[in-house]
């Protein structure tokens, strides 16, 4: 009995501790759930919250981009607006817009080179242009009507007078003359040699007016390079076997040519006086067609390629007149003459500023 007795307690314990334990370890086990479960919670809670925000950040950056896109469709829209509104507006104004509209510059751009020059220093430069005067009319002791257009229009001039010396050293001088007149009115010729230095002072740039009676005598000579530059041929002599009753009336051509006009106007060679004595009264031009020649004037009123006595060549740098001044009125010659001047200067200073 003792010993059952003695034993009853450490059964009692037994049965006690085996309790104890299993509630410990359930305990513990469900500590252990707890804490595994709150964690577990925890972890999707900031997984929730990360996705949220993730989204918003999204959502945002969906929301900027639709913003982005949007205002950029309305400035498209605006520019399209504008640049129809500017077209309707040029179209009213007869213009055709640039397709690139530039901006308005802060400074003006500069003027393009110009081909010609202001009028009042071209009129200037011809007022101080070297001319150079040969007219055999002052060996007669007639009155010099080239000598007086260039006086009563404010130039200044070197005047050789009728000495063919003089007017050879200044042809080969070193002067690089503006304007050349030579006037061979009187029956004396200027020939040979002279038309081969006045050649050269043309290729130079120079402006030439050549008064000339008898060329259908030299045309095959040394005059014919300059014949044919211009562009003229004799067409034929103007000869009259009873001088008398001769009509020298000359007509303009081109009525509207500066040579007529400019500075001068309402010129006429139809009143005519016989001045020399003589059967043969000049030439009779004609257009080759080799240069840019041009008959302004002419003893036929409807022929323009023939029956010339007047002619312009040479892009307005010559003249080359075939009748004797003195056979026309003084006042009328010499208006003529200074618009010769004044036309073949302007050319010169055109063609070579």
């Amino acid at each position: 009995m003792r010993n059952l007795i003695s034993h009853q307690p450490f059964a009692m314990k037994k049965w006690i501790i085996l309790p104890v334990c299993i509630f410990l370890v359930t305990v513990a086990c469900l500590s252990s759930g707890q804490a595994d479960q709150s964690l577990l919670q925890t972890q999707t809670a900031l997984q929730v919250q990360l996705t949220l925000q993730a989204q918003q950040a999204n959502q945002g950056a969906q929301e900027t981009t639709a913003a982005a896109e949007r205002t950029r469709i309305a400035q498209e829209v605006q520019a399209t607006l504008l640049a129809e509104q500017i077209a309707q507006l040029t179209q009213q104004a007869g213009q055709v817009p640039p397709t690139n509209p530039a901006p308005p510059p802060t400074e003006p751009p500069p003027l393009p080179p110009s081909s010609s020059e202001p009028a009042v220093d071209i009129e200037q430069k011809i007022k101080n242009a070297k001319i150079l005067l040969f007219e055999d009319m002052s060996g007669t002791g007639q009155l010099e009507y080239y000598q007086e257009a260039l006086e009563m229009g404010g130039y200044t001039f070197k005047d050789d007078g009728s000495a063919q010396g003089w007017f050879k050293d200044d042809l080969l001088s070193s002067t690089q003359w503006d304007l050349i007149i030579a006037a061979s009115e009187a029956r004396t010729k200027i020939q040979g040699e002279f038309f081969v230095y006045l050649l050269d002072h043309i290729n130079r740039g120079a402006a030439v007016i050549i008064e000339h009676w008898a060329l259908d005598d030299l045309s095959q000579g040394k005059v014919a390079p300059i014949l044919s530059k211009c562009g003229v041929g004799i067409y034929r002599d103007w000869y009259f076997d009873e001088w008398w009753l001769a009509d020298l009336s000359i007509y303009p051509l081109v009525p509207d040519h500066p040579v007529w006009n400019s500075p001068n106007k309402g010129i006429s060679l139809r009143n005519f006086a016989v001045f020399w004595n003589e059967t043969d009264q000049g030439d009779l031009l004609k257009i080759t067609g080799t240069g840019d020649a041009q008959l302004i004037a002419g003893t036929k009123a409807t022929s323009k390629s023939d029956h010339g006595v007047v002619a312009s060549c040479l892009g307005g740098r010559m003249i080359l007149q075939t009748f004797s001044s003195h056979n026309y009125r003084r006042d009328m010659v010499t208006s003529l003459i200074q618009n010769y001047v004044h036309y073949t200067l302007t050319n010169r200073f055109l063609s070579q500023p």
